[in-house]
């Protein structure tokens, strides 16, 4: 019996997301990708970086 090698998955390296958002009162960021942070509920202006 011959086994042939398995061919492996070329996957794209992960590139770091700028942040979009940041907590005012811990300097803590978010990318706007995934689960949202609890210290985002209400406005998400006022923590929007320009």
């Amino acid at each position: 019996m011959h086994l042939e090698p398995q061919e492996t998955k070329q996957t794209k390296s992960k590139v770091a997301v700028p942040a979009k958002y940041r907590d005012v009162a811990t300097g803590k960021t978010w990318s706007g990708r995934g689960k949202k942070p609890l210290w985002l509920v209400n406005d998400l202006e006022s923590c929007l970086i320009k």
